[in-house]
């Protein structure tokens, strides 16, 4: 069983400085309104995005960005407001409230790329056999690149990229001892089956001329 490693709690990303009133009709509104996703890894990451939503506050009447087709924002959109982020996490709960996949924010650069390959390899087992653990991880990946790319919530982008070393270790110590078990038990299977077979009488020639 992989070594339990322990993760920083989820990072609040209030902003300093977050202007009054309220956002009508965005998705940070119809989080009130959301219900939770039926299966434990989407109730899981639903419960982080909404955490992370909620963790600006109030961000005011300030316009959220649009998004793309993934539930993601527009690599184009190069500096983010807080309320764009807010909506943007708000977006992606809803999504899932949906009972639709969200999947984990792209890359921006090759380094960042490699990272998310590891983080959906890790996914593809961890969604089912460790959901908690999994959910965290891709919740931790979208807080680093989303909130990087708003110039006021760069120590929050850091914070998250520190739990994302943590987080995706964890998962993949987990679903690869999780694999190696799993491979174990079929080769004692295996195993057992040839032993069986070996010990029984050899089956009697009935074609024999006499």
């Amino acid at each position: 069983m992989a070594n339990k490693i322990g993760a920083r709690p989820l990072v609040a990303l209030a902003a300093g400085t977050l202007l009054a009133g309220c956002v009508n009709f965005s998705p940070l509104d119809d989080l009130e309104t959301a219900t939770p996703p039926p299966t434990p890894f989407a109730q899981a990451l639903f419960k982080n995005y909404v955490f992370l939503a909620q963790s600006f506050g109030n961000v005011g009447q300030a316009g959220y960005a649009s998004f793309d087709q993934d539930s993601s924002i527009p690599l184009t959109a190069a500096d983010l407001s807080v309320a764009a982020l807010a909506n943007a996490f708000a977006q992606k709960a809803l999504l899932l409230s949906r009972d639709e996949v969200v999947d984990p924010e792209p890359s921006r650069d090759v380094k960042t790329h490699e990272l998310r390959d590891r983080l959906v390899r890790a996914l593809t087992p961890g969604r089912d056999d460790f959901p908690r653990d999994a959910a965290r991880a891709q919740a931790d990946w979208d807080c680093w690149r989303l909130n990087e790319r708003a110039s006021t919530q760069a120590s929050s982008a850091q914070q998250c990229r520190k739990s994302f070393e943590v987080t995706l270790p964890r998962l993949e110590a987990e679903t690869a001892a999780a694999v190696q078990a799993a491979d174990a038990a079929a080769k004692a299977a295996k195993d057992k089956a040839a032993t069986s077979d070996a010990g029984k009488p050899a089956a009697a020639d009935n074609n024999e001329t006499p």
